[in-house]
């Protein structure tokens, strides 16, 4: 969703600004399709992906979804809506809008509920906390600070999200980020795989990582 819909609204806005109602009706119903499918009851969050067809070997047989809510895939989806929010030109007021500003509002008190307590970051995968291979994965959990920030300055988040967001930049920051000796820096704890082209499993989405 992330390379879909702020891209596909700059570019109608730019480019084919006639065509914007159709375009922000498709981008509705691209959000609420996988928002639909992929809607985890015990978290609100959204699982990683789902297959139409349910065929795949991880989709589940009534929604078509997969059994992981994935961090990195969540914050994909997460960051798509707020960017969405900051660049498209419908107004505020408008039907379309509210519907997107709802959802960002509705996934950001999920995603503030799924914190670890000890970290303040995130789990690689969401829906199991703590289980055994699962880690504290740290590009999600830099997307999740980066569109809670976004959202406290554009004013579509309660200011209180800041000390959320503020604690996990600072645990990210002192926990993943390397400062190499030519003067460069690098970034440690993301994923290495989670495929929907796999099996999707937790063995596969929860137990490989980069230094």
């Amino acid at each position: 969703m992330y390379s879909l819909v702020p891209f596909y609204s700059l570019y109608t806005s730019h480019f084919d600004s006639a065509n914007t109602t159709n375009v922000n009706d498709d981008i509705n119903h691209q959000l609420d399709l996988l928002y639909s499918h992929c809607f985890n009851n015990s978290t609100a969050l959204l699982h990683h992906g789902y297959d139409a067809s349910k065929t795949a070997v991880w989709a589940n047989p009534i929604t078509g979804s997969s059994s992981i809510v994935w961090s990195r895939a969540m914050g994909w989806y997460f960051m798509s809506l707020i960017d969405f929010l900051s660049v498209t030109p419908i107004p505020r007021h408008s039907t379309a809008f509210q519907q997107i500003l709802h959802l960002f509002i509705s996934l950001s008190q999920a995603i503030i509920a799924a914190v670890d307590e000890k970290t303040g970051c995130w789990w690689q995968v969401m829906n199991w906390p703590g289980r055994a291979g699962n880690y504290i994965e740290s590009s999600g959990s830099a997307m999740f600070t980066y569109a809670l920030y976004k959202g406290a300055r554009l004013g579509f988040l309660n200011g209180s999200v800041v000390q959320v967001a503020s604690r996990a930049y600072e645990y990210l920051v002192d926990e993943f980020v390397v400062r190499e000796a030519n003067g460069t820096l690098s970034w440690n704890g993301t994923v290495a795989v989670c495929s929907l082209n796999s099996t999707a499993s937790y063995e596969v989405c929860g137990n490989h990582q980069n230094p």
